[in-house]
């Protein structure tokens, strides 16, 4: 994208130019959502200590490297049901865990296999750190950016004389990445009979890779003159 300006009443000419690229980047961590089902309910902040069925869950994560403060409880539903002579109650409970190392998500879905009661749900990739890391894209789009503009200059008989201003704009082509994996405790008795959810994932890329890009807006005074 290109558009030459017009100047101010006592400025130069202006061009203004836009150059944009992208590259494919990976998560560096990992949200994943997972289903519990228990027997009791608790509604204070200690759950994750009282309720049996998600300690167990919290010990096998930690048996896994996973802290105990990477799980968190989004909420519970309640289930009560009521026959001829008796009264039953069940709940589900929502749990979060938040893998800041991609490469142990199989560990936690081995967990999650692990547990009879769980039911992995989905798992939401981060890309947020990838994204503000210094990339060789932003370089490369500049230059292109002033490549495109001296090249206008010149076939319009200008030249480029002083960079007025550059702006970056960050793009990215979808918004979070989810993935929903078959893995829990309603899976075949066959599948859980395998050494490790782990061991049968090991040397498969889980997470899948996003396009991130940037888009350089460069604002350039011309003058009179053969090309730069």
């Amino acid at each position: 994208m290109s558009m030459p300006n017009e100047a101010a009443p006592d400025g130069p000419p202006r061009l203004v130019v836009a150059e944009e690229a992208w590259e494919d980047v990976r998560p560096t961590a990992a949200i994943l959502r997972v289903a519990l089902a228990a027997d009791r309910f608790f509604s204070d902040r200690a759950v994750l200590e009282k309720a049996e069925e998600l300690r167990r869950l919290v010990t096998s994560l930690g048996a896994r490297g996973i802290p105990a403060d990477a799980v968190s409880l989004e909420g519970a539903t309640l289930d009560v049901s009521s026959g001829l002579f008796t009264r039953s109650s069940s709940v589900t409970y929502r749990v979060r865990i938040l893998v800041k190392d991609v490469e142990r998500v199989a560990d936690v879905i081995d967990a999650v296999a692990e547990s009879k009661r769980a039911t992995l749900s989905g798992v939401e990739w981060d890309y947020r750190s990838a994204s503000r890391a210094p990339s060789p894209i932003l370089g490369e789009c500049a230059a292109r950016a002033l490549a495109k503009a001296q090249a206008l200059a010149a076939a319009l008989s200008v030249k480029v004389v002083r960079i007025r201003s550059v702006r970056e704009e960050e793009l990215s082509d979808r918004g979070p990445v989810h993935s929903h994996l078959p893995y829990g405790g309603a899976q075949p008795a066959a599948m859980r009979s395998r050494s490790s959810v782990a061991s049968e994932l090991g040397g498969l890329e889980l997470a899948p890779t996003k396009k991130i890009g940037v888009r350089v807006h460069l604002e350039c005074d011309l003058a009179e003159g053969p090309g730069a």
